[in-house]
C-alpha cells in the first residue's frame, strides 16, 4: 500500500443500513473502487474492492481473503463487498461483533467512502479510489524514499523542508492503538504533504519545500486541528538544515520534540527545545496516566499562584518533575529553577549553602558567596527532602518565608529576595510535627498547597511510556540499538511493585539495554533482583510467575538459537545487498522488511555495504 493514495477524510462519513425501499441512499459520485484500511495493534492491513468483484472475507487466519493477526478478530469475522458505489458489510457470527455507528450489526450494513466500521476494536476505514490528489498515507519504505528524494532536492537547490512528528490528542487516544486517528490529519495539510504512521501513536509528516515559518503554521494547524474530534495533538517540528542535515536525524529530532510537547505548549521546535536531564527526563513532558490526571490538573491551576507548594511522595516517584511542571507553567517560567536536596548537604554547612555567607564568616571563607535563595531570585527554589533540615535551619527558613529576605552567614543586614518555594519529602511531616521533629509553624507555611504523587505501582498505565523514554536514552548513552521489549518482559515490568519507583525502573532498563543480545529486551535481560522479587502490584506475598528453576539452561538454549538465527539472517541480508548493488531501500523491499529495520540489522551485524 506504499503508493496508495487515500481519501482525505472530508468525504461524507455517514453509514446506513441496507435500504429496503423508499428513497435509498443519497445520490453521490460513484468511486471506481475502494480500499478498506484495517488499523490493528500490529499495524495496518489494506484490502482493495473493485466493481464486480466477489465479497472478501476478513478473519484471523486462512482461508480468509485478508488475515489480520489480532486476537479480537474471529475466524471468519466479516465479509466486505463493493456494491453500486458502496461497501456492504456483513458480520459472520464473530465473537466480538462488527459495529457501525456504535451499534453491533445483526444484518447487512452499508458504508459510504469515508465511513468506518469496527471489528471488535479493529478499525476499518473505507477510502475511495479516484483522481483527486490528497495527502498520502505511505508505508515506511515509500515514505523514506520520498524523504530521501526531498533531501536530495533541498541539497541541490538550497531550499528548506520539514518533518513533523505527531502524537494523538486525548480524545484520539482511544483510537491510537489502531492508528486510525492519522486518517484525520490530511484536513490540516497541503496536497503535497505526505503522512506515514510509524507506530499506532505516532505519525510522521513530510512537508516538502516548507520554510521554518510555513512549517510552524502547518504544525499549529495539525496541533489544533482535531476540532470536533476534541483535544490538542502534540507536535514536534524539525526543519532542514536548522535542525539537522540528514533524514534520520530530522526524524529522530522531530520525535524527541513531540515527546516534550504538552497540552499548553503543543508544538515544540526541535532546534530550540531543551535537552532532558535528571532521573526522569526532567525537560520532557510529564507522563500522565489516568490516576495522575487530577493531580496535574490541580497543579496547572496552582502554577500561576505565588503561594508555597509542598509535594508528598515516595522516593523516586518524580517529585522534581512535578516541581518543574509548576515552575514552567507559572509566571516564573524562563527564570532560574534551583533544585536542592536538603538531605544530601552536611548539617554543619546547610545554612550557609541555603542563605550564603560573607567573607570571613568562618575559617576558609575567603570570598563572599550567595546561597541557593539568592541564586533563585525571581525564580523557583525546590527544597527536596525538606524533612531532613535540623531545627535551627528550620527556624531560619521560616523567617525567610515570612519576611521574604535572607541574611547571609556573617552578615549584619538582610537582603530582599523574590523566590517561590516548592518543598518535597518522602517522610510524613504531619507525624514529624506531632513528634516534635519538625516545626508546626514552618509546616503550615510550606504546606499552603499540598500535592501528592502516587507511587509507580499505582500508575501501571504509565510504565510503557517510561520504558520507551528510558530505552531511547539508554541506547544513546551506551551506543546500543535496542528497538523494543518482549511482551513477557513488559508484562513483568507492569506487574512488579517498584519499591524504588521511576528511578528503579530506569535502572532496570539501563541494565537490560546493556545486556540485550538482540533488538528486543527479553525476560532474561532484566536484573536478577527484579526477577527474584517481582510481585504483582498490590499483592501481599503472591509471587509473580517468573522463569522456572531451569532458567539458566533455557537462557543458554535461547542464546544458541538466536546465534544461529542471526547468522542465517546476516547471510540473507548480505545476499540481498549484493543483488541490489548496496541499495538499502531495494534490499528491504526484496527481503520484505521495513527499511529502518534493515538499517538497524546492518549496523548490529556489522555488515559492510558493497561498493557499486
Amino acid at each position: 500500500m506504499d503508493d496508495q493514495r487515500h481519501d482525505d477524510g472530508r468525504n461524507d462519513t455517514s453509514t446506513e443500513k441496507l435500504p429496503g425501499g423508499g428513497d435509498g441512499p443519497p445520490a453521490r459520485p460513484r468511486p471506481r473502487g475502494v480500499s478498506v484500511l484495517f488499523f490493528h495493534r500490529g499495524g495496518i492491513e489494506a484490502m482493495r474492492l473493485d466493481p464486480g468483484q466477489p465479497g472478501m472475507v476478513v478473519g484471523r487466519r486462512a482461508p480468509a481473503d485478508l488475515c489480520i493477526p489480532d486476537p479480537v478478530i474471529s475466524q471468519p469475522h466479516a465479509r466486505f463487498t463493493f456494491l453500486d458505489g458502496y461497501v456492504l458489510v456483513e458480520d459472520l457470527d464473530s465473537t466480538n461483533g462488527t459495529w457501525v455507528n456504535r451499534e453491533r450489526i445483526d444484518g447487512p450494513a452499508m458504508l459510504t467512502p469515508g465511513g468506518e466500521a469496527m471489528l471488535g476494536n479493529v478499525s476499518a476505514h473505507v477510502v475511495a479510489l479516484g483522481p483527486v490528489a490528497t495527502p498520502v498515507l505511505l508505508g515506511e519504505a515509500a515514505f523514506h524514499r520520498e524523504l530521501e528524494a526531498e533531501l536530495a532536492r533541498a541539497q541541490c537547490l538550497n531550499r528548506n523542508f520539514a518533518i513533523l512528528a505527531v502524537r494523538p490528542s486525548e480524545a484520539e487516544i482511544a483510537r491510537a492503538r489502531s492508528g486510525s486517528w492519522a486518517m484525520q490529519l490530511s484536513a490540516s495539510l497541503r496536497a503535497v504533504d505526505r503522512v506515514h504512521l510509524c507506530r499506532p501513536d505516532t505519525a510522521l509528516i513530510l512537508l516538502p519545500e516548507a520554510s521554518a515559518e510555513d512549517a510552524a503554521r502547518v504544525a499549529n494547524a495539525v496541533a489544533y486541528g482535531a476540532g470536533g474530534q476534541g483535544g490538542v495533538r502534540r507536535v514536534g517540528l524539525a526543519v532542514y538544515k536548522k535542525t539537522g542535515s540528514s533524514a534520520q536525524k530530522l526524524v529522530d529530532r522531530a520525535r524527541e520534540a513531540a515527546g516534550r510537547a504538552t497540552l499548553e505548549h503543543a508544538v515544540v521546535d526541535a532546534s530550540t527545545g531543551r535537552r532532558s536531564e535528571g532521573d526522569v527526563d526532567l525537560f520532557d513532558a510529564p507522563i500522565i496516566g489516568a490516576s495522575q490526571r487530577e493531580l496535574f490538573s490541580k497543579a496547572q491551576r496552582v502554577a500561576s499562584a505565588r503561594v508555597p507548594v509542598h509535594i508528598k511522595g515516595e522516593t523516586g516517584v518524580g517529585k522534581e518533575v512535578l516541581a518543574r511542571f509548576l515552575h514552567e507553567r507559572g509566571p516564573r517560567a524562563g527564570k532560574p529553577f534551583i533544585a536542592v536536596n536538603c538531605g544530601a548537604i552536611p548539617s554543619n554547612i546547610v545554612e550557609r549553602e541555603l542563605f550564603g555567607h560573607e567573607k570571613g564568616a568562618f575559617t576558609g571563607a575567603d570570598q563572599p558567596k550567595p546561597g541557593y535563595f539568592e541564586a533563585a531570585h525571581e525564580g523557583t527554589l525546590f527544597l527536596d527532602e525538606v524533612g531532613e533540615l535540623d531545627p535551627e535551619v528550620q527556624k531560619t527558613l521560616l523567617r525567610t518565608l515570612e519576611t521574604r529576605s535572607i541574611c547571609r552567614v556573617g552578615a549584619t543586614q538582610e537582603t530582599k529576595i523574590d523566590v517561590r518555594v516548592i518543598s518535597a519529602t518522602h517522610r510524613d511531616l504531619e507525624a514529624m510535627v506531632e513528634g516534635g521533629q519538625f516545626r508546626r509553624d514552618l509546616y503550615f507555611r510550606l504546606n499552603t498547597i499540598e500535592l501528592e504523587m502516587r507511587p509507580l505501582r499505582e500508575r501501571s498505565d504509565e510504565i510503557e511510556a517510561f520504558v520507551e523514554r528510558f530505552l531511547r536514552r539508554a541506547n544513546h548513552e551506551n551506543g546500543r540499538s535496542v528497538r523494543g521489549i518482549a511482551p513477557e518482559a513488559m508484562a513483568l515490568l507492569r506487574a512488579y511493585s517498584w519499591p524504588g519507583n521511576v528511578r528503579d525502573l530506569r535502572n532496570a532498563i539501563d541494565h537490560a539495554v546493556v545486556l540485550a543480545e538482540g533488538d528486543q529486551i527479553q525476560l532474561e535481560d532484566l536484573p536478577p533482583s527484579l526477577l527474584a522479587k517481582a510481585l504483582p502490584a498490590g499483592a501481599e506475598g503472591a509471587p509473580l510467575a517468573v522463569p522456572p528453576p531451569d532458567l539458566a539452561e533455557k537462557q543458554a538454549t535461547g542464546r544458541k538459537l538466536r546465534s544461529e538465527r542471526d547468522r542465517t539472517e546476516a547471510q540473507l541480508i548480505k545476499a540481498a545487498l549484493q543483488e541490489t548493488g548496496g541499495n538499502v531501500t531495494k534490499a528491504a523491499e526484496q527481503l520484505g522488511i521495513p527499511r529502518g529495520t534493515l538499517r538497524h540489522k546492518i549496523k548490529v551485524f556489522g555488515i559492510k555495504l558493497p561498493t557499486r
